[in-house]
């Protein structure tokens, strides 16, 4: 039902750059169902501030699969699912550019867990994933590497679930209506 991503890339701005590194947790609204992760070669040079940020280098990516040997499977393990993300616009954006790029029109409804959290715990210092980990208790081990901050996410995600008590994924789910979405 919710597929909760995390990407790295080269820079920031989707039209321009690519992803270097991808995390789909599924969830199905009170577990996580499985994941996939995977480095990506960029076919591009990866800023070195990126590179200190992430820690991942040119080399680390050489020889890793490009997005198009992978776009098959990454759409199929989103295109029925609503995409969950923190600071959702960022990652669906590139996934849905180099998806489009390989041939496939992702057309996912989005969640954001920043956007979710300032409604349901509205009293935290910052929204930033660090930082809500850290006030939440929540687990986050190697902070910019895809497969640990969408863990994160997908366990904050089920947090913001657990404690929404005035329906907020319901109202944020339903301003775009392609999938629906039912709490067991």
């Amino acid at each position: 039902m919710f597929a909760v991503v995390d990407i790295e890339t080269t820079g920031g701005h989707a039209n321009a750059n690519n992803i270097t590194e991808i995390a789909i947790v599924l969830h199905n609204g009170n577990e996580i169902e499985g994941k996939f992760t995977s480095l990506i070669n960029p076919c591009m040079p990866i800023e070195r501030y990126v590179q200190g940020l992430t820690g991942i280098t040119d080399a680390m990516v050489a020889t890793a699969p490009k997005f198009e040997d992978l776009a098959e499977n990454i759409y199929n393990l989103l295109k029925d699912r609503i995409f969950v993300a923190h600071n959702v616009n960022f990652d669906y954006s590139f996934v849905k550019h180099q998806l489009a790029q390989a041939g496939y029109n992702l057309t996912a409804n989005k969640l954001c867990t920043i956007r979710l959290a300032r409604k349901i715990f509205p009293n935290l210092p910052k929204y930033g994933l660090g930082t809500v980990c850290r006030e939440l208790n929540i687990e986050l081990n190697d902070r910019h590497r895809a497969a640990d901050d969408a863990l994160a996410t997908a366990h904050l995600f089920q947090l913001l679930v657990q404690h929404d008590t005035s329906g907020e994924l319901k109202k944020m789910v339903k301003k775009n209506p392609i999938n629906t979405y039912r709490q067991t």
